[in-house]
Parts: C-alpha cells; sequence; structure tokens
C-alpha cells in the first residue's frame, strides 16, 4: 500500500534527521517503524496510536526542521483517517504551539494541517474545540510578526474552515442549498468574517422563506453549534465582541 510505504520513508527520514541532537526522538521512531510493520491499514494505526505519537513527539521538540516531517506525516495521517478522534484535543495543543514559533514554513504548515483537520473526520464538534482551532487561524491573521504570505493563509484558511462547518450545518439541518457568489478575500478577521456571515445568510434567508429553519432548541448538536459561531462571526464583523464559541485570538495568545 502506497500510503503504508510512504509512512515507512518518512519514520526513516525522521530518524535520520534526530539522529544526533535528539536521540529519544531516532529511537521512538525506529521502534515505530518496526511497529507499522506489524500493522495493515490506517484503520489500524489510528487504533494503535503509537504512529501519531512519534510524530507529535517530533513536533514537540520544536526543531523547524523535525517540525516540518512531523506536520507534514501529521496530515497524511489526517487525510487517511489514520487518527482517532480522541487525539483531536492534542493536535490543536501541537498547532497551537507551531502557530507560536515565528518560522513562516513551519507557519504555513499550521494553517495547511488545519484545514485539512477541517476536512476530515476530526473536525471540531465542541464549542473548545472550535474556538482553539479557528483562534489559530485568527492569530496568525491578526498577528504583528506575520508575514503577508502568512496573514493571506490564515484569512483563507478560515473563512474555508468556516464555510466547511456551515457546509455541515446545513447538511445536518436539511437546510435548502443557494448559490452564493464568491466572496472577496479581506484582509482582516472582520472582513473574513463579514464576507463568510454574508455567504451563509443567503442560506438562512432560504430557510427562513421556505418555513424550514426550526426553533434553535430543536437544532441537532451541528446546528447549535453553527448557529452560535453564526453568532460570532456577526459580531465580529460588525467589530463587536463574540460572547458564544468565543472565535478570538486572544483564547490563542492571552
Amino acid at each position: 500500500m502506497a500510503f503504508m510505504a510512504a509512512l515507512e520513508a518518512d519514520l526513516r527520514a525522521l530518524s535520520a534527521e534526530a539522529r544526533r541532537r535528539h536521540p529519544a526522538v531516532k529511537d521512538a521512531a525506529e521502534h515505530a517503524t518496526l511497529k507499522l510493520r506489524s500493522l495493515s491499514n490506517p484503520r489500524e494505526i489510528a487504533q494503535k496510536g503509537d504512529i501519531l505519537r512519534i510524530f507529535l513527539m517530533a513536533c514537540s521538540v520544536k526543531s523547524v526542521k523535525l517540525s516540518v516531517i512531523g506536520l507534514s506525516c501529521l496530515q497524511k495521517l489526517i487525510s487517511h483517517d489514520a487518527v482517532a478522534s480522541s487525539a483531536l484535543k492534542e493536535i490543536l495543543a501541537t498547532l497551537r504551539d507551531h502557530s507560536e514559533m515565528p518560522d513562516e514554513s513551519l507557519q504555513l504548515k499550521t494553517l495547511q494541517t488545519m484545514l485539512i483537520v477541517f476536512q476530515s473526520h476530526l473536525r471540531p464538534e465542541s464549542e473548545e474545540d472550535m474556538s482553539q482551532a479557528l483562534g489559530i487561524c485568527l492569530h496568525l491573521l491578526e498577528s504583528s510578526r506575520s508575514s503577508d504570505s502568512v496573514r493571506n493563509t490564515a484569512a483563507a484558511t478560515f473563512r474555508q474552515a468556516v464555510a466547511l462547518v456551515f457546509d455541515n450545518v446545513v447538511l445536518a439541518e436539511s437546510l435548502p442549498t443557494g448559490k452564493a457568489s464568491p466572496a472577496r478575500l479581506g484582509s482582516s478577521a472582520s472582513s473574513v468574517a463579514n464576507n463568510v456571515t454574508r455567504s451563509f445568510g443567503q442560506t438562512l434567508s432560504l430557510a427562513f422563506s421556505y418555513g424550514e429553519l426550526i426553533m434553535r432548541e430543536d437544532l441537532t448538536d451541528v446546528g447549535k453549534l453553527g448557529l452560535r459561531l453564526l453568532e460570532d462571526l456577526t459580531a465580529l464583523a460588525a467589530g463587536g465582541s463574540v460572547v458564544a464559541c468565543s472565535v478570538t485570538a486572544s483564547d490563542v495568545c492571552p
């Protein structure tokens, strides 16, 4: 299987990179390589969790080279459903830590990994996790230390992540779908929030007109989370503070 072979190659690369300065990571990578050979598919990798832990361990060292390998492999694991849902909090904590590192390549890879999380079965389904995930994007968007490339990527990631959340709401609540014109990418959190709010607002307007939008207490958990997020985005777009999902950069950088 191509995925398994690629993963083994990544573990060997990690072992080679860690050989001199991080012997614990080297030993763990070699052990994980042997462990991987006893597994046959992504589901078994997710159940065991050993492979995920070595890549998170590599990221925890906060060496740029090891983190690049670790995040790249983390993306592969998530994309192939080789990560258990219970690992989300640890993954978000790792991404939060990397959003604080000054290296631009790591910041960009952090944002790339975050979007993959939202596209996978790991997508945040609680207010705490949603706040953490979107807060990382907003932190990199608003930070004075971020380059223009990082800010633009953070804005795009934030918008795409929120759109994925609302797509999930539309499916969960069986809302009618409308064709919204593409929103122009803004350079600030409020403009991104305004774009997303406007697009999703068209869907909500359709639901109201057909009498299909049910009361808040009758919404699914997905719908309730989406509605609270919409309230936060509306507050952000209006220049106010958020009170629902607490989608603010201050959650990441107090």
